[in-house]
């Protein structure tokens, strides 16, 4: 009786054992898709927010408008970062601060290559200023018309002038030996005589003297064939290895956030005075955006891009000025991803086929233990598996490697492919911009000769305001406009309306008045002042060699010099004004002009000018070219 029972028992048992393993496959094929989801939910950061610090280089401004966005807009919350932007000052050395720990990223120049050879282990992790505005102003009254005149003279300096020590170096200036005075970012101080020289940054600086109407001369690193990269974002070596993930977060919230600041400019100016600083205008954070914005680039798609080639001269340059004793660029220098982003999205694109061939495996032998015979059967498929057998271990392990490498295939030729496209587009750049800068300095020699006698002639006119108003003066103009074979024009007007000219004459003027005598090469005439008259006259002589006159007319006009482009410029800012390309009354063409102001004691009288045509422009520039650029 027992037996019998126990065999039935046991009968039962192990007929009810299949039943109960089939019910529950489908539990364990679920703990497996939920085992492989949290793999892949551990491969990316987690929820909670990491503390992290910025030490800014300067105080609160424009400057450094895309890491205040970021913070604001919540762009460094969404990375996972609770920032704190930590303002610096003349007193803050930000690669010590970095450095050694106190703060975790901080913004840094090209003066991290000598970091490196100090010692102090910081990686570049973006350029964000792809120039740097770094530049040297000096008074006009000072007498400094060079770079080689700045020997021996006082300058307000501030830590970190790589590029001006470059540049200084490049010219001949002992950059060590110069005497130096406390820089407090004031220009006031300049003006003032408490220095000859002062370092400033283009985008902040001359906003203030061209308030105050001072007259200045500046000074620039690139127009010296000095391009360095500007602000650079930054962290230590350390906090690279140790924070990947950290590291990647925080620079793409704060490309993101540049970005960002650059397209709401105005709006960005309102946040810096309602939370950060009102030490500046809302007028001076405006200038300094819009200068901001050709420092950086107006490609977002751009921002923080640097380039290993570029890096390289850059160093050069740092040993050939003295700065550095060997130019091999610091393995880490060039942040690279070190993996961040690009790891942690290859983890989850290696596991997801990884996850999936598993649940796979694990699905087939739960399916294996019961015997699926019958249903394919049903379906007429039963010897056709038969024929086929069971799938051999090696079989199944070559489709596995193949599902596990195409992925990783995949991934390296787009990786690859995104690396060389970036390196060809930054090597393009790089190009145009050595061609962009040598072309600047061309032309800035250009303007600073034909700034000379512009600068002459408003002086006699300063000295004796009636010199121009008799026609001996005509002779002063005509040397002024043969010191250059650029000058098309060179002319004097007065706030009355009085208007002296000399100037050359060639095809372009010939088809704009067939009443110019055939044999004429110059030509002069002065218009008289404004009365109330309705009309003026214009009074024109044509010459063929100077002085001899070969024809003359008079002709009816109501030209007015001071509604010319540059002339209220030049009025308002009480230095030298450039203009954008405008048409010359008299041709029809293009021309840019200069305009010097005249002025006696604190009365504006007029303005000293000259005209260069577009056409003899690009001939100039074209004949003198000058040296590659050193960035």
């Amino acid at each position: 009786m027992r037996q019998r029972e126990f065999i039935k028992r046991f009968g039962g048992a192990a007929a009810a054992w299949p039943l109960a393993a089939r019910a529950q496959q489908p539990d364990t094929l679920r703990r497996l898709v939920i085992a492989a989801c949290l793999v892949l939910l551990a491969s990316h950061p987690a929820a909670a927010l990491d503390s992290a610090s910025l030490q800014l280089k300067w105080k609160h401004q424009f400057q450094f408008a895309g890491y205040y966005v970021a913070l604001e807009q919540g762009f460094y919350r969404t990375a996972g970062l609770d920032v704190t932007i930590r303002e610096g000052g003349p007193d803050i050395d930000v690669a010590e601060t970095v450095a050694s720990g106190k703060a975790d990223f901080g913004v840094c120049g090209s003066g991290v290559l000598r970091d490196w050879a100090e010692g102090r282990r910081l990686v570049v992790l973006a350029a964000i200023f792809q120039h740097s505005p770094a530049v040297i102003l000096v008074a006009r009254r000072a007498d400094i018309s060079s770079v080689s005149d700045l020997r021996g003279r006082t300058l307000m300096d501030t830590p970190g002038s790589d590029e001006i020590a470059a540049m200084l170096k490049r010219e001949g200036v002992d950059y060590e030996a110069l005497p130096r005075v406390s820089h407090q970012g004031n220009p006031r101080d300049l003006l003032a005589g408490r220095a000859d020289a002062m370092v400033a940054y283009s985008t902040n600086e001359p906003f203030v003297l061209e308030q105050l109407g001072a007259a200045y001369r500046t000074f620039s690193p690139a127009a010296y064939g000095v391009d360095f990269y500007g602000d650079n974002l930054c962290a230590s070596e350390a906090e690279v290895k140790a924070h990947p993930d950290r590291v990647a977060a925080f620079r793409a919230a704060s490309v993101k956030g540049w970005a960002y600041a650059l397209a709401h400019k105005e709006a960005m100016v309102d946040l810096i005075i309602k939370h950060y600083s009102t030490n500046k205008s809302r007028d001076a954070l405006l200038f300094e955006a819009a200068r901001t914005e050709m420092l950086v680039g107006r490609d977002p798609d751009l921002i923080g891009e640097q380039d290993p080639a570029r890096w390289q001269r850059i160093a050069a340059t740092y040993r050939k000025v003295g700065l550095l004793a060997d130019d091999t660029l610091p393995p880490s220098l060039i942040w690279d991803g070190n993996g961040g982003p690009l790891r942690r999205w290859l983890i989850p694109l290696l596991l997801v086929p990884a996850g999936l061939a598993i649940a796979t495996l694990a699905w087939r032998a739960s399916r294996g233990r019961s015997s699926p015979r019958g249903k394919l059967a049903r379906f007429g498929v039963r010897p056709l598996v038969a024929a086929m057998g069971r799938p051999r271990l090696s079989l199944i392990m070559s489709l596995l490697f193949i599902g596990l490498s195409i992925p990783i295939l995949i991934f390296i030729l787009i990786y690859n492919y995104s690396k060389n496209s970036a390196a060809i587009v930054s090597i393009l750049n790089d190009a145009v911009t050595q061609t962009s800068h040598a072309g600047i300095e061309r032309t800035q020699d250009l303007i600073q000769n034909t700034e000379s006698p512009l600068r002459f002639l408003a002086e006699v006119a300063a000295a004796d305001p009636g010199y121009f108003r008799a026609e001996p003066s005509r002779d002063l103009l005509y040397s002024a406009l043969t010191s250059g074979a650029h000058i098309d024009a060179v002319y004097v007007s007065f706030e009355d309306g009085y208007h002296r000219v000399v100037t050359r004459i060639d095809e372009d003027r010939r088809r704009a008045d067939p009443a110019i005598p055939a044999s004429a090469n110059w030509h002069s005439s002065y218009v008289d002042a404004i009365t109330y008259a309705l009309l003026r006259v214009r009074h024109r002589k044509f010459f063929d060699q100077w002085p001899h006159q070969v024809g003359n007319y008079d002709v009816a006009t109501d030209i007015d010099i001071r509604s010319l482009p540059g002339y209220q410029a030049a009025k308002l800012t009480r230095t030298l004004a450039v203009t954008e390309p405008s048409i010359n009354p008299d041709t029809g063409f293009p021309i840019i002009s200069l305009r010097i102001p005249i002025f006696h004691g604190v009365e504006f009288l007029g303005c000293a000018s000259a005209n260069i045509t577009m056409d003899v422009l690009s001939r100039f520039l074209d004949k003198h070219r000058t040296r590659r650029p050193i960035p």
